[in-house]
């Protein structure tokens, strides 16, 4: 990943991030010899944020995140495998046990305890088995890279590779360092969270405008990917702020040290919502669906995501095909207000670029150079709809055979 002039990339990960610890162990929840149970912990207590799911089926991680994320947070209780959703009461009593538990071994308050859970719906929490995990991560808890490698690790599920990132920017005079990790593969859908993100930082910022700046950079970020079009049950971002970086709290909207930490933020975000993306189940390439030259970034917004969402235009995509047809039928039932006359359209990948459309009429252009453009592993199709100066970005990735192949015994 190349450097950006603001910001340093950190090859340590969550490591980086001044006065955090972490753990990944192998608690076999479900699955048997990997890591399935994470720990992120501060030695300082943090302010919390966090964007949780809209479906309205939520798992009881949700509802108990939501009820403590004010509080002082001091630790992040993760497991993959079992989504500890639909489990009624006794799913609420697994949260509660887990964040005793975890209270007594890591010697805190069991309200600044956090949990989140991913995994198979229906099944209850094998609570000897997460309270053994919890054990192994408070006596293997420390700042190391590869503890932090094996947190990224531990809350996957059906995803090929951890998604994690940590960069350093300077706000005032003081170095701030942010974290992040993700895991997400299936069940994408742009309606927040469609995932589950981690992200610490040693930023000192109010809980105001850290769960400001994380609710409205989710609208441009995660809430742009788009796999399958299924929202879990389970799906959140939480961030949390220790302060240990040392820097003059932020606490004004308008500073400009806060406009900084944003676009730090944004950085993070932007990075794992794309590779989130990238690992779609079943996917060979990331597609980003670029519209430009619109009235409206809402008009731009709708536009993105129903050509990113198009099944048929993901199977053109997989299939290396330059069917723009289905592009702008995916543009025409979006909803979205647009003149067709003024459309140009383009492919573009580091083989090259190609426009295919020019003022809504198709140009006579070579099917072999827009192959080739497209057998690459990162494809833009971009728009340009000629009539103002908003813009919109989405995120998603081609429909394969292994999709169905995932999904049809994820369960098993």
């Amino acid at each position: 990943m190349k450097q950006i002039k603001e910001f340093k990339i950190l090859q340590s990960g969550l490591s980086s991030v001044k006065g955090f610890e972490s753990a990944g162990v192998s608690a076999q929840i479900k699955y048997q010899n990997r890591l399935d149970m994470a720990l992120i912990f501060s030695q300082s207590p943090c302010v919390g944020a966090g964007v949780f799911t809209t479906n309205k089926i939520q798992a009881a991680c949700i509802k108990h995140n939501k009820n403590n994320i004010n509080n002082s947070i001091s630790a992040v209780i993760i497991n993959s495998g079992i989504a500890n959703a639909c489990t009624g009461e006794e799913g609420i009593k697994a949260c509660q046990k887990s964040a005793k538990y975890a209270s007594k071994v890591l010697h805190i308050n069991q309200n600044n305890v956090l949990l989140a859970s991913t995994g198979v719906i229906g099944k209850q929490l094998p609570m000897d088995r997460i309270q053994k995990g919890i054990e192994l991560l408070a006596a293997q808890k420390n700042s190391s890279k590869q503890n932090a490698q094996n947190v990224a690790q531990a809350i996957m599920t059906t995803d090929t590779k951890p998604k994690h990132i940590a960069i350093e920017v300077v706000i005032g005079n003081t170095p701030v360092r942010i974290g992040g990790i993700a895991k997400g593969s299936g069940m994408i859908h742009p309606n927040m969270a469609t995932m589950l993100g981690f992200i610490i930082t040693d930023a000192n910022i109010s809980q105001k405008l850290l769960q400001k700046a994380l609710k409205k950079d989710v609208a441009s970020t995660y809430n742009m990917i788009w796999v399958d079009g299924d929202t879990s049950t389970n799906d959140m971002v939480l961030a949390l702020a220790n302060a240990q970086a040392g820097n003059k709290k932020i606490t004004d909207s308008k500073h400009k040290d806060y406009k900084t930490f944003k676009k730090a933020l944004h950085f993070v975000n932007m990075y794992l919502a794309k590779e989130i993306a990238r690992d779609g189940e079943g996917a060979s390439k990331l597609i980003c669906s670029i519209v430009k030259g619109a009235q409206k970034s809402s008009t731009a917004k709708i536009l993105a995501k129903s050509i990113i969402a198009s099944n048929l235009v993901k199977c053109a995509m997989f299939g290396n095909d330059a069917n723009w047809g289905r592009i702008i039928c995916a543009m025409g039932y979006s909803g979205a207000k647009f003149d067709e006359g003024k459309v140009n359209l383009f492919f573009k990948s580091k083989a090259g670029e190609i426009q295919i459309l020019k003022n809504g009429c198709a140009l006579d252009f070579s099917e072999e150079n827009a192959s080739k453009i497209l057998k690459q592993n990162e494809i833009e199709v971009i728009l340009d709809l000629q009539s103002g100066d908003k813009q919109a970005t989405a995120f998603g990735c081609d429909l394969s055979y292994d999709y169905i192949k995932i999904n049809a015994d994820y369960r098993s």
